[in-house]
């Protein structure tokens, strides 16, 4: 049962998250709510990982693995929504390159999971091992999002201190002394 437990309880979390973000966004800001989803998908690795040694301590494995999806659905949101709002951020009013921003992104995405699945299947040992089919997928819950969720880490922390959509040179110098609002002929030449 916990086959299909699991995946409702991350579908449904996620869904609740969702609810939250903008508000969420608006009072702490974008990188401290990708920080935390962050912390929560390597919260999420830890009870994978740790997923049997709950139960010396008296937590029954499929409340741990139900907590874990509930975590993971939260994780997901808020990583997606967040990442999404800062790609929106970096955009800003570069509206013209908005279609390429989110098509990369979309391009970038769709290619790392055909690869992870590709890798992660390519490697399964179940069938000539068929002892080895748990460790390994708990291998897989563990390392493969506890990675991500580090490598993003350590790119959020290198993009901390600056700010997301500004242009290093200020735009007003880059733009033309008329705009489409300023008369091409001034008020003295048409009297």
């Amino acid at each position: 049962t916990y086959i299909a437990v699991a995946p409702l309880c991350l579908y449904v979390s996620g869904l609740f998250t969702s609810f939250a973000m903008r508000y969420v966004n608006k009072r702490i800001g974008r990188k401290p709510t990708l920080l935390f989803g962050l912390l929560v998908s390597f919260l999420t690795s830890f009870l994978f990982w740790f997923l049997f040694q709950f139960q010396q301590w008296g937590i029954p494995v499929p409340f741990t693995i139900l907590l874990a999806a509930i975590l993971l659905g939260i994780a997901t949101t808020t990583t997606v929504v967040t990442s999404g709002a800062l790609a929106s951020d970096l955009i800003a009013h570069n509206t013209e390159s908005g279609a390429f921003v989110y098509g990369a992104m979309s391009f970038a995405d769709k290619i790392a999971n055909g690869l992870t699945i590709a890798t992660i299947q390519q490697y399964n040992p179940c069938t000539t091992c068929t002892s080895c089919c748990p460790l390994y997928y708990r291998q897989i819950m563990t390392f493969v999002p506890g990675g991500i969720a580090l490598l993003c880490m350590v790119v959020l922390v290198s993009i901390w201190t600056s700010k997301i959509g500004n242009r290093q040179t200020d735009a007003t110098v880059l733009r033309s002394p008329l705009s489409e609002h300023t008369p091409l002929l001034s008020d003295s030449v048409n009297a």
